[in-house]
Order: structure tokens, then sequence, then C-alpha cells
């Protein structure tokens, strides 16, 4: 299992400022970033509360490598919400995400096999858009292909 901790030793001097009013040691996400990473990673699940508190240490105990819970748990006291993004399969690359106010921060990514960068993410943002799109076509396409023979039958 590859994690990677996006936690800044030292906090930015400008940055945001948490629930704690200190800095937030985390790095923002800017909205073009935000775009590559919700097209590569499409599914969100809301982290609960009573979990990033410490309440039920158990939950996610099948989902989120143990780094990672401990990281969320740590980064809670800086966010209003927390969210994992990824995809259909749990083990492609997720990422951690802590939300103050509209702000958006990285706070965690991990995966089964070494994680891809994310240059490389944002470099083939236009090919992801392509296949996402490209796909939804294809099935529209069937169903009225499908639907003019049915009314073609039916006609003559």
């Amino acid at each position: 299992m590859f994690v990677e901790n996006y936690r800044l030793e030292e906090p930015p001097l400008g940055g945001g400022r948490g629930l704690t009013n200190e800095a937030i040691p985390y790095p923002t996400i800017s909205d073009d970033d935000w775009k590559v990473w919700t097209a590569f990673l499409p599914v969100r699940t809301e982290i609960d509360e009573k979990f990033l508190r410490g309440a039920s240490p158990r939950l996610y105990a099948q989902t989120l490598p143990p780094k990672v819970r401990d990281e969320l748990q740590r980064a809670n006291r800086f966010f209003d919400r927390v969210e994992v993004w990824g995809k259909r399969e749990i083990e492609k690359d997720p990422i951690a995400v802590g939300y103050q106010g509209n702000d958006r921060y990285l706070i965690a990514r991990w995966g089964m096999e070494k994680l891809v960068p994310f240059e490389i993410i944002k470099k083939s943002l236009p090919l992801i858009l392509a296949y996402k799109y490209g796909i939804y076509s294809l099935r529209l396409l069937a169903g009225l292909a499908g639907l003019s023979f049915l009314v073609w039958n039916l006609l003559a």
C-alpha cells in the first residue's frame, strides 16, 4: 500500500486558517487542479464526523489504510468537512480532501500500486474526458438505433 501524506511541516505563512485559528498545514487545491481531480476520481464519499472525532475508530477500517485514518483524524481540527474522492474500485488512487469554507486542501493520497504522478493525470485529462463523453454518446446512439429498429418493425 502506497500512502502519500501532504501535511506540510512548515504551514504556509499567509495560508488559510482552520477551526483552531492556526494556519492549515495542507496544500490548497486550485480550481484548475480540482477539475482534473474530479474528472479522474468521480466518486465522492463524505467522511462521517464521528469517525473524524475518534468516536467510531473502527468505521472505515475496511476501506481506509491505517495511516490515512490517522491522518484524517489529525487533520479534522482544521476543516469543516472531509471527503474521499475515488473511482468505483476503492484501490484506484483515491484522495482525501479537507474543506474550509470554499477552499479545498489535499490531505492524503493512496493506492495499492505506485501512484500515478499528478502531472501525468493532468496531461491525460483530454483523454479522460473524451472517454467519459464518448461512452455516453455511444450509449445514446445505441439506444436510438434500437428504438429506430423497433419503430421500423412496428410500421412495416
